[in-house]
């Protein structure tokens, strides 16, 4: 069948680049300042997140976080540093922006906390030690310290291009969000816009350390998970299943063994499509043989492709002996294959010996 129209609408809205490739950031939690005392004040130079200036901000440190104003007496500040994520106070040598410190600046440290490390210094160094102490402290007490700072891959900064685009990427799902429920009149675009929205719900709610790569990949698949969900065309379905599977397959995978994993996912796609369990089944066995191991011998495959025939059978029929039947296969077909692997992994060694 043809695809329409609508429906080209529809997979374009849900794949358009702004649904999965720019929502790239989780949401910061909101912490409301609070009342409580207030354990040191006073004047800090901190450096811009995106533009690297230094500017002057009236800092205090509150319980498990560290707020900074325009000037002292402000009463809304500018932002804060969440200590619950800290991961260490950074002397200046492990800061790593020797070019950046401006040349007046002596007493320097850095405040490491999930992906990003925050950078100041003061004008009084009996005052900047004090600082270090009180944020330390805090850390200790509130956050996740880490010592092997050169190592803490968690407390990394990020690309300053990375952190604009994920500042965009942010306004961006919340503005999905907020008008997810929005009735246009036309079905197609409903559905791309709930679509649209999960997308964005799944990017704000992802763990904030993951790479924009892995980002692309999972908001991608739940684009394309939506398109199979929405689409009333085979074809597209298809062709959706297994940009699906592509994306959400381990990265590790050869060519040839992304081309094998295609070909099941097209083949079981088909199957679904033609309410032909047979087919499924065969295609679920061939996606098998593409994410096995490379080195697997005959013998393993084998007993992956009937545990895999099995398992297809299993979740296919209706009939409850055969479920069980089934289902014994499967898992006397698992043990094989583990057996078969032992076997190897001995043969492998005694050969080398």
């Amino acid at each position: 069948t043809s695809v329409s129209s609508q429906e080209r609408c529809l997979v374009s809205c849900i794949i358009h680049p702004l649904c999965f490739k720019q929502i790239a950031m989780a949401e910061a939690p909101e912490i409301e300042q609070t009342t409580s005392e207030v354990l040191k004040a006073g004047y800090l130079y901190k450096q811009g997140g995106n533009i690297r200036n230094w500017k002057k901000r009236w800092c205090i440190l509150r319980d498990n976080s560290l707020y900074y104003y325009v000037k002292e007496g402000d009463t809304r500040e500018k932002r804060f540093i969440d200590l619950s994520k800290g991961r260490g106070v950074r002397a200046k040598k492990e800061c790593n922006i020797d070019d950046d410190w401006p040349g007046n600046a002596k007493y320097c440290f850095g405040v490491a906390i999930e992906g990003r490390t925050w950078y100041f210094y003061g004008e009084e160094s009996a005052d900047i030690d004090d600082w270090k102490t009180q944020l330390h402290s805090c850390i200790e007490k509130h956050g996740k310290p880490v010592d092997d700072w050169k190592n803490d891959t968690v407390g990394q900064p990020v690309n300053p291009a990375v952190k604009i685009l994920q500042t965009i990427s942010l306004k961006v799902a919340k503005m999905l969000r907020s008008n997810v429920n929005i009735d246009t009149g036309n079905e197609h675009l409903n559905a791309a816009g709930s679509v649209a929205a999960k997308v964005a719900e799944e990017q704000i709610e992802a763990d904030p350390h993951a790479t924009p790569q892995d980002r692309f990949k999972k908001a991608g698949a739940t684009a394309l998970a939506g398109v199979q969900e929405n689409v009333d065309n085979d074809a597209v379905k298809v062709a959706a299943k297994v940009g699906q599977e592509q994306l959400e397959a381990d990265g590790d995978l050869t060519y040839q063994q992304r081309l094998a994993l295609a070909g099941g996912s097209a083949l079981e796609g088909v199957g679904e499509a033609m309410d032909s369990d047979a087919v499924a089944i065969a295609g679920g066995v061939v996606k098998d043989q593409a994410t096995a191991d490379p080195d697997a011998n005959f013998k393993q495959r084998a007993a992956i492709a009937v545990g895999s025939a099995a398992g297809g059978v299993k979740d296919a029929t209706d009939n409850d002996v055969v479920k069980v039947i089934a289902k014994g296969v499967e898992k006397g077909a698992e043990k094989a294959e583990k057996k078969f692997e032992d076997k190897s992994d001995d043969d492998d060694e005694n050969n080398s010996q």
